[in-house]
């Protein structure tokens, strides 16, 4: 017993003298620590941060769990320095730390690669902008307390500070514009400007009228450097549709609208996708980085300013030691502080410069630029600028950046069931996949299809009736056309996730049963990629239904999801040897969770035995009416009338579907689907997926933005969209009641021939 307290005893004294350590060396360098590590951080999220973009797997997320904890801890660690000088002071010859503490500022006004990690952190309050106020406040009592008797210092903390306030004001600035109520007042401030300017041209005003822009032309050999300057000129279109809010019919694009749309759908699949998903990476920059203030007077001005700032900063400080006026220690911690930040200033210049934002602007301002522009762009130099940065790979957007990663997660409830490893701490990589180019093309070539049509449609019933609101459809127009709406509309419910549950347990079960499905499979490439393409569609609308339900349209819940995968677990043990996982307890426990760990990838093909296993065991059971659920027995009911018709022919073919076989009318169910949720998806829901890579979802979402916001010809000024609504709304009810004021100013031919915004759904306005 005593030799156990002699050993108690030491280790209590050893835990003892080791705090008294920590504590003398946080007394001693508390604030070289604080800067040092305010400073690593910063790099690390300078270095980090733009891989947000690149999507998600298992270096993503853990590159998002490194970037979430410097963004948090970088705000605390600054703040915590700067009450630290507050409260302790500086003099003597440690004024120089003093000197430090505007750096802290220019800290906290972030790298210009990540302004805010998730969308709420645009949500910025007084409390916010309070904080601001208080830090730059403190930041000069530091100042004005502890540096004094030495001009050059005095000059150099005054630099930095100013350098430090202007990033600082610079972030909080692009979490106020990234607010999607800010962005939504700001459209509806620039609409109701140019309503007035179009009221003042028709009344005669000549200096409000402005000379038409140049067509935007999309052509078939265009590059990724012409493609992402288009898209940068449609982005406006992006940026009012996630706020939903309609493009304004007297844009500064309109007087080329109707040749823009025309040629854009005119691109090829990959060429249309590529302009999507660089408009995208746009709202990305915009929602989650600086691009937009950057890219403006101001913040170019800020660029040029901060290094020259910065090296005058420390050869005034040398001067200010030159009679040994500071401890050696704390200039040679200087001098690197200032190195280091001069490198990292002169990068995010560069970085600036060699951005495609920067052409864009030099581009739109042509008038004011004059002789620069005519040197920088009628030259080329900028391109030869941003060729030769391109070299240093992430220190500019290169193409890369611009386009979608392709992940897709993925989630199949069979191969769920059957998985006897679940939680057992897979890699996250399996859980995502990247989708195959081939599975890309049929899909986007479709979509496009569809779009087409549904735009040519449009056309037509606006020459008939003057107004065109086609509903959407999420399933029925492929069955319709197929000849098949009789035999299956019953299964696309009124609830989408009903019918995503349905048809996902209805496609598998046919997939994994159907011989005439894998013959044809393993005899045509195509049929191949559409089986792969139903699949991954499948599995990632589940996924979608489980992980993510805001990206769905309808009530957001996982309810159902989760009682059907609990039958499905309860029917598996009946038949097979339960693994510890398929349990319905342990399944429910994992869903209440929603842990990363169940979505189960459909690389384990391993597992296939077992799926086909599982699959005639439900079919079974349904034909015995052993199935007590009743959406998984709607789901096998399904795939058991997919089944039927792959061997009744003479029911629903005709001249028109001869060639077409059951895994194409799941096919385009399975689009119309996507492109359903897609648009009737909250598109705030949208702003956030993109922190995360962005979804498919999202980039046919913002392809039927382009058919449905496109005008089909230059509308008359001074007729705004309101307007036009009430006149549709009137002549529904063969009243004319148009507004007293519009009717003195316009003809009845005006009146007439006037065309008015398309829509794919219906337009409300705000009364």
């Amino acid at each position: 017993m005593a030799g156990d307290q002699w050993v108690m005893d030491i280790i209590w004294h050893s835990m003892v003298l080791a705090f008294n350590a920590l504590v003398d060396v946080w007394n001693n360098w508390s604030m070289e620590i604080l800067l040092g590590t305010s400073f690593v951080l910063q790099l690390v999220l300078a270095v980090t941060a733009g891989f947000r973009w690149r999507g998600a797997g298992a270096a993503s997320v853990a590159v998002r769990n490194v970037i979430e904890f410097c963004y948090v801890v970088a705000g605390y660690v600054a703040t915590a320095a700067l009450g630290q000088f507050s409260v302790s002071g500086t003099s003597g010859k440690r004024q120089l730390v003093a000197f430090w503490a505007p750096f802290f500022l220019l800290h906290l006004g972030g790298p210009d690669s990540i302004t805010a990690f998730k969308l709420q952190d645009t949500q910025l309050s007084s409390r916010d902008v309070m904080r601001l106020i208080l830090r730059v406040v403190t930041t000069v009592y530091i100042i004005y307390k502890s540096i004094s008797g030495c001009w050059a210092l005095i000059v150099a903390a005054w630099l930095m500070f100013l350098v430090g306030v202007a990033k600082y004001v610079e972030r909080t600035l692009a979490l106020h514009r990234a607010n999607l109520h800010n962005v939504r007042r700001s459209i509806q401030r620039k609409q109701q400007r140019r309503h007035r300017r179009s009221r003042s041209s028709l009344e005669g005003d000549r200096d409000s009228r402005r000379p038409p822009p140049p067509k935007l032309t999309f052509d078939k050999n265009d590059d990724d450097a012409s493609l992402v300057m288009k898209a940068h000129a449609l982005f406006h279109i992006c940026k009012n549709s996630i706020v939903d809010s309609a493009v304004d019919t007297e844009s500064d694009t309109d007087p080329a609208v109707a040749h823009t749309k025309e040629t854009l759908f005119e691109l090829d699949w990959k060429q249309l996708c590529r302009v999507m998903e660089m408009e995208l990476s746009l709202m990305y920059d915009f929602l989650y980085t600086k691009a937009y203030v950057i890219h403006t007077w101001r913040g170019y001005c800020i660029r040029f300013i901060s290094p020259v700032a910065t090296t005058g900063s420390l050869v005034l400080v040398e001067l200010s030691n030159k009679s040994g006026r500071h401890q050696r220690s704390d200039v040679v911690i200087t001098r690197v502080l200032l190195v280091a930040t001069f490198v990292l200033e002169t990068a995010s210049l560069v970085r600036a410069l060699g951005s495609t934002w920067t052409n864009f602007f030099l581009q739109k301002n042509k008038a004011q630029l004059g002789w620069i522009l005519h040197e920088i762009v009628c030259k080329r130099r900028w391109h030869q600028l941003h060729r030769l940065l391109a070299l240093f790979g992430r220190l500019v957007n290169t193409q890369a950046h611009r386009r979608w990663s392709g992940n897709m997660g993925q989630l199949n409830m069979l191969q769920l069931t059957i998985s006897e490893r679940l939680g057992s701490g897979h890699d996250p990589s399996e859980y995502y996949i990247v989708i195959d180019q081939g599975v890309k093309e049929l899909v986007f070539n479709l979509v496009k299809g569809h779009l087409k049509k549904l735009r040519e449609n449009m056309k037509i019933e606006m020459e008939k009736t003057g107004s065109a609101v086609p509903r959407p459809e999420r399933g029925q127009r492929a069955l319709r056309t197929n000849n098949l709406r009789n035999e299956l509309r019953w299964s696309l419910s009124d609830d989408l996730q009903i019918a995503i549950l349905r048809w996902h347990i209805g496609t598998d079960i046919y997939l994994s049963i159907s011989d005439k499905a894998k013959a044809d499979a393993m005899k045509c490439t195509t049929v191949a990629r559409k089986v792969m393409a139903i699949e991954n569609m499948s599995n990632y609308m589940i996924y979608l239904l489980a992980s993510h339900p805001e990206m769905l349209p309808g009530l957001v819940t996982r309810k159902l999801f989760e009682l059907t995968r609990d039958d499905l677990a309860l029917i598996w043990s009946k038949h097979h040897l339960p693994p510890s996982s398929s349990s319905p307890s342990s399944c429910l426990k994992f869903f209440m969770l929603r842990s990363n760990w169940w979505r189960i990838s459909p690389k384990c093909t391993d597992r296939i035995r077992e799926r086909e296993e599982l699959a005639k065991i439900l079919k079974d059971d349904w034909e015995g009416s052993n199935i007590n659920s009743y959406d998984l027995s709607r789901g096998i009911e399904l795939a058991e009338e997919l089944l039927k018709l792959e061997t009744t022919n003479q029911t629903w073919r005709n001249a028109s579907t001869v060639n077409v076989s059951i895994v194409d009318v799941i096919f385009e169910v399975w689009v119309e689907m996507l492109i359903y949720s897609g648009y009737r998806c909250s598109k705030e829901s949208h702003a956030r997926r993109l922190s995360y890579g962005g979804e498919l979802t999202t980039i046919l979402w913002l392809m039927a933005e382009h058919v449905g916001l496109f005008i089909t010809g230059k509308p008359k000024p001074g007729i705004t969209e309101k307007d036009s609504w009430r006149r549709r709304r009137d002549a529904d009810k063969g009243a004319s009641s148009e507004p007293p004021s519009m009717t003195a100013r316009l003809s009845q031919q005006e009146l007439e021939t006037t065309v008015v915004p398309i829509y794919p759904y219906p337009l409300i306005p705000d009364e």
